[in-house]
């Protein structure tokens, strides 16, 4: 009985180890593009998200208080980046603390405007210089930069920084 040769074989080896290492840079490749669009849209699901839950407490307040017109019926939260950390600023901490002031200021919503307009630093101190814990793994103090009042919306303007506690 004869072996057969293994020169026949050689080529079509070489050939299917390509194939492989083909097979293997290319799911490497697909991979990569779909992690990028995939931390984009966690991104854009992260703002969306805060939109919607803050368009349907306005819709909700609206609906509530469309015949006095004299009452806070929208909250917004606008978060201010300095230019200095414009570079290091990451979307979802920016959403992040945005939902949480937001959370914590939105029971405006429903006050009559002039008690708004007579005592607004009742106001400026539920958020200002707040300490915010565990924001992806860090803690974050929010200075509130404006107040404002038009008409039925009251617009927060904040800017924040990493907290870091005075050593001892």
């Amino acid at each position: 009985m004869r072996i057969p040769s293994f020169e026949r074989y050689k080529g079509w080896m070489s050939g299917f180890g390509i194939f492989i290492a083909g097979g293997i840079v290319g799911a490497a490749v697909f991979l990569s593009v779909f992690q990028q669009n995939m931390s984009i849209l966690h991104q854009k699901v992260g703002a969306l998200t805060n939109q919607n839950k803050t368009l349907a407490d306005s819709l909700e307040s609206l609906n509530k208080y469309k015949k006095n017109q004299q009452y806070i019926g929208k909250v917004d939260v606008i978060v201010e980046v300095d230019a200095k950390n414009s570079a290091a600023t990451d979307v979802n901490v920016l959403n992040e603390l945005k939902s949480r002031v937001y959370n914590d200021i939105k029971k405006v919503s429903g006050i009559s405007v002039s008690a708004v307009k007579e005592a607004p630093e009742h106001f400026y101190d539920h958020v200002d210089k707040k300490l915010y814990r565990g924001v992806f793994e860090k803690d974050y103090v929010v200075t509130v930069r404006k107040l404002m009042v038009i008409q039925t919306d009251f617009v927060l303007y904040i800017s924040y920084g990493e907290y870091n506690p005075a050593p001892n």
